[in-house]
């Protein structure tokens, strides 16, 4: 199954909307953390996700943007298909 990377923008959203969001984001498969190949945790930047689909990419386009709009109209969502992820983040504690 394919690997996606999924960044939402809220425009005019509180803390709370996000808060919201990752709920709703988590509940359906979207991670904000990814265990790297050190076997550490790494958590990702706000609003940004991990998921693993198996369905095509204008779906997790679609079904992201549909959890964002449910708490506040006229969200952005950008998904990008992974073959592979290759990052640097600070460990998450």
């Amino acid at each position: 199954m394919p690997n996606f990377v999924v960044r939402v923008e809220m425009h005019s959203a509180s803390a709370e909307h996000y808060e919201m969001l990752h709920e709703k984001m988590e509940a359906r498969g979207y991670k904000r953390e990814m265990q790297g190949s050190d076997g550490r945790t790494y958590r990702l930047p706000d609003a940004e996700y991990v998921t693993t689909k198996s369905y095509p990419i204008d779906a997790v386009r679609d079904e992201a943007l549909a959890m964002a709009d449910s708490i506040t109209p006229e969200s952005f969502v950008l998904v990008t298909q992974a073959e592979k992820i290759s990052w640097f983040l600070a460990p998450h504690s």
